[in-house]
Parts: C-alpha cells; sequence; structure tokens
C-alpha cells in the first residue's frame, strides 16, 4: 500500500480508501469482516461511512468489527451526516439539532468515543453555513470529532465555509468528498482547484462509477443481473443515469487496454485517478474479498502516460456534479 498525507491534518492516509455502503446491504456481517480484514492486512487504514447506510448497519458492523479485532487504533474512521436517519419531523438536515444528536448515536454504534474526519453528507439550504461551521466547531472542541469536512457542496460554499470559519476562529473543514471519475469530470472546473489551493484532503466517492468502470458492462449487452444496474437498486447507477454513447467509449477504452495491458478495466480507472494528484484519495466499494482484492491492484503499478492521456480524450466532457446531487437532495420549503 501507498500513502498520502490528508489535506492539512497531518494524516496519512491509505491512497485507495474502503467504502462501507454495502453493509448490511449487498454485504452480511460475515462476509464484511473478511473484506475488512483484507483491506487492513494490506495496508489500508480508512473506512468512509454514513449513519444512513443501511439504516445504521454499516456503522453496527464496522463498531462490532473494531470490537472484536481491536483495531481502533489502526485505522481512521471517517462518516457523514445529512440525510434521514428516522421518521422524526428533525432526523435530517443540518441543524444543530440533527447533527448532535447523530454523531452520538455513530459513535454509540461505532463503539468509539470519537470520530476522526466527520463531513456533512450534502449541501443543506435550510441551515445557515453559519449554524453548520459553529456545530462541527464544538464537537471539535468536545473531542467527539478530530477534523472535519464536507461532500456535495459546489465550490462557492466551500469557499464560503473556510472563510467563515477563519473568520471567526473557528475549526476549518480539512476535507472535501466529491464524485470524480472518468465518467465524472466536472470537478476539474472548479472543484479540485479549490481543493488544492486550500490544501483539503479529497475522497472520490464513485471512484468506478457505480461498477461501470469495471468491465462488467458492455455495449448493446443487458446489464448483468447480479449488478447494481441489472438490480435496480440504486437510481444514480442505472442505465438512464449512467448510459450513454460516452459512457461505451470510455468502457471500449477500458477493455482494450486491459487486453492489451493484461490488468482488470477496475484498476487501470483506478489508477487514472491516482495519477490525478496526491491529495486525491479513490473511495472503492467491495461486495467479496476477491473483488477488493481486484481493485486494491491498482496501487502496484503506474498506468503510463500516453494511456492517461487516451482516458483524459475519450472522457473529455463530464456531468455537472455536485450541482445536480443538490438539486436532487436538498431540503426545499
Amino acid at each position: 500500500m501507498k500513502y498520502g498525507y490528508f489535506g492539512d491534518t497531518g494524516l496519512k492516509l491509505s491512497r485507495i480508501v474502503l467504502g462501507t455502503q454495502t453493509f448490511g446491504w449487498s454485504v452480511d456481517e460475515v462476509n464484511a469482516f473478511k473484506i475488512l480484514d483484507n483491506y487492513v492486512e494490506r495496508g489500508g487504514n480508512y473506512l468512509d461511512l454514513a449513519d444512513s447506510y443501511n439504516d445504521g448497519a454499516s456503522e453496527l458492523i464496522t463498531g462490532s468489527w473494531l470490537k472484536k479485532e481491536k483495531s481502533r487504533h489502526q485505522v481512521l474512521l471517517g462518516t457523514k451526516v445529512f440525510f434521514p436517519t428516522g421518521q422524526g419531523s428533525n432526523d435530517s438536515g443540518l441543524s444543530r439539532t440533527h447533527i448532535m444528536s447523530s454523531v452520538d448515536k455513530s459513535l454509540e454504534r461505532l463503539q468509539t468515543d470519537y470520530i476522526d474526519v466527520y463531513q456533512v453528507h450534502c449541501y443543506d439550504r435550510l441551515t445557515s453555513m453559519e449554524n453548520v461551521v459553529s456545530t462541527m466547531d464544538l464537537l471539535v472542541q468536545q473531542g467527539k470529532v478530530r477534523s472535519y469536512g464536507v461532500s456535495n457542496y459546489t465550490p462557492s460554499n466551500i469557499v464560503r465555509t473556510i472563510m467563515h470559519a477563519r473568520h471567526f476562529g473557528k475549526t476549518a473543514i480539512s476535507s472535501v468528498q466529491l464524485e470524480y471519475s472518468l465518467l465524472v469530470r466536472s470537478p476539474e472546473w472548479e472543484l479540485l482547484p479549490v481543493c488544492k489551493e486550500e490544501n483539503l484532503g479529497v475522497l472520490t466517492w464513485s471512484a468506478l462509477g457505480g461498477g461501470w468502470l469495471t468491465g462488467k458492462y458492455r455495449r448493446d449487452k443487458a446489464a448483468p443481473k447480479d449488478s447494481r444496474a441489472g438490480v435496480g437498486d440504486r437510481w444514480d447507477d442505472n442505465e438512464e443515469q449512467r448510459g450513454g454513447e460516452r459512457t461505451y467509449q470510455i468502457i471500449d477504452t477500458l477493455i482494450e487496454m486491459s487486453d492489451r495491458l493484461g490488468k482488470p478495466a477496475s484498476q487501470i480507472a483506478i489508477n487514472w485517478l491516482l495519477n490525478k494528484g496526491a491529495h486525491i484519495f479513490p473511495l472503492i466499494g467491495a461486495r467479496t474479498v476477491a473483488q477488493l482484492g481486484d481493485t486494491l491492484g491498482a496501487i502496484d503499478w503506474c498506468l503510463s502516460k500516453e494511456d492517461e492521456e487516451k482516458l483524459d480524450n475519450v472522457s473529455h466532457i463530464g456531468m455537472p456534479s455536485p450541482y445536480d446531487f443538490i438539486e436532487r437532495y436538498t431540503r426545499n420549503s
């Protein structure tokens, strides 16, 4: 495994981080433990979670594994808050009430007394930026959170959040989680430059485009029945959202490279991301140990400049994330 410094936190993260959204969804506890064991054995040290993943099951499973393995100090925990965690009128969003309640529940499920990186999961138009910053600063002062960041924010909101914290002497964000892959390159327009200028650690969700960059989807062929698109249980990854001529041109290029290089398409796609900067940490998920191993293999070799340029060219125009994400998920009066 290779490591890099995570923004200005001083923390060293494995260059590939493990997402746990599948835990309690398509991966049961027994297999989740195997995936976690394998990830740590191979040098991985960052686990990405959220309080809303599978009604808290992701955090519960991870907490059980941490207790069983007595490995809390071997890994860094990052979890998130925003999406509904109950049926109550204040069980979602970024109000101080919801954040303070959610962090305590996350700590309980994870069986720990602190979270290394606490991120807001989506921009909330109905809660002031000042309220979010002051609440997160309070959690840092209380020791419940070591650092915090944002996810699915526009560049202007990232800058406003940073400037407010600095002006009023509050703890500022140290990380950003955003969608970035060969399929979604719009962060290059402004989000990634802002992160680099402000020395923010970057976690890239859906680094394999919900499975579309693994080689399992092919032009003019039905999606595998056990795939996300085949099952149809995640709107973001269905054919009507991910498919299209540009997507299949990218897939065709990945398949050609895979055949020529003898490397899985998933490794090529992750390798492309790793080459985009030492401050960028691709976030991957896995349903099996074998799947995890295939993807982690990307760390052991480097894509040539020529092949990187081919992928740059074929994937040139990106979708406008996180703007579409905010339109779909932020709260409106």
